[in-house]
């Protein structure tokens, strides 16, 4: 196995996109899933999870802003470990998010009240919020669509947002808080086992919200405990040996904003450097991929039960059939059609 090969490999095993988990364990171990858009989530754990269930595919999970920094699925009893690496229990910062520490203190106790009252919708809080005197002003500061007060809550387990698309939010367990650097020390070790072998760029890239000097503090800590495997002069660590001996698969159905593409800073064990940007756009929207043959060359969308396959490049009639293969398993009687296109017929 070529070394792109097997870094490859490892990702995909480590990242349970070859062999499937119970839900629990896929969320733990990624760290949680990012869940901007609640479809993307749903397909990563339709195809990672081995309990997958089509009514109630969040079982056991909450949506919270997550230590790095974007709304995540994480397990509920979880909840602590990563609010503790996030780093904000204490109390509220005076002027954050144009709120003051006075409006925060006065209004967050509110805004639990109504939720436990079962009035737990975003517009259903604005209207109360509205008509026990918030001003117009202070209503768009808290909730405020990247954060406001809502998400400071969130970030000191006062609440949780509903893991469903309706905005929604509900009052958690107690949080049992432990200290920043020994939820972080579980998290990196989490990183080299399932994400390895990886760079420490690449590590950085993937806790971009954690300062550098605390990050360098316990990275020096650990890697000393890891495997180092060089390749092309660059050293790529991991917690266990990597596996030489796999077999890549003929295709890998990839969920948008999936680990496998954010998991690393340098993306060349999957995809062409040519072909990034037919990936992620300009915004930072990650698409739904597709893996052939050991490399990203397509994108897919699903569509009501249409199927919907972009190539990067020339298909092979061995990939139409593959694809063909895959989304069967995967996808079922709920897939009716599936439409292939090209980028360049677009140009």
């Amino acid at each position: 196995m070529k070394n792109r090969e097997m870094l490859l490999y490892s990702s995909l095993k480590g990242l349970y996109l070859l062999n499937k988990a119970d839900t629990h364990t896929v969320v733990s171990d990624l760290m949680g899933l990012q869940a901007q858009f609640a479809n993307y989530p749903k397909a990563s754990l339709r195809i990672r999870a081995s309990d997958f269930q089509e009514a109630d595919p969040f079982a056991g999970l909450v949506k919270i802003w997550s230590h790095r920094g974007t709304m995540h699925l994480v397990p509920e009893d979880e909840l602590g470990l990563h609010l503790s690496a996030y780093d904000n229990a204490g109390p509220f910062v005076h002027g954050y998010w144009g709120i003051s520490q006075a409006d925060a203190e006065y209004w967050a106790p509110f805004i639990e009240e109504e939720i436990e009252r079962d009035n737990n919708t975003r517009d259903g809080l604005k209207v109360a919020c509205a008509q026990r005197g918030m001003g117009e002003e202070l209503l768009h500061q808290v909730f405020y669509g990247w954060g406001g007060l809502i998400r400071e809550m969130v970030c000191r387990g006062r609440i949780v947002c509903g893991t469903g698309t309706q905005k929604e939010y509900f009052i958690p367990n107690p949080v049992i808080w432990v200290d920043r650097d020994q939820a972080r020390r579980v998290f990196l070790r989490r990183y080299f086992e399932h994400y390895g072998p990886a760079t420490v760029s690449d590590c950085r890239y993937f806790f971009s919200n954690w300062k550098k000097n605390d990050m360098d503090l316990l990275l020096n800590e650990l890697l000393p405990e890891l495997v180092c495997t060089v390749i092309d002069g660059k050293k790529y660590y991991s917690l266990h040996a990597p596996d030489t001996d796999g077999a890549l698969p003929e295709c890998v159905l990839v969920p948008g904003f999936d680990q496998l593409i954010l998991g690393y800073k340098d993306r060349d064990r999957m995809i062409d450097r040519c072909f990034l940007r037919e990936l992620t756009t300009i915004s930072g929207i990650v698409s739904p991929s597709i893996l052939l043959r050991g490399r990203i060359r397509a994108r897919w969308k699903l569509d009501g039960s249409k199927f919907l396959v972009t190539s990067f490049e020339k298909r092979l009639k061995r990939d139409e059939a593959a694809i063909r293969r895959k989304v069967r398993q995967v996808f079922g009687k709920q897939v009716k059609e599936i439409v292939f296109d090209d980028v360049e017929t677009k140009k």
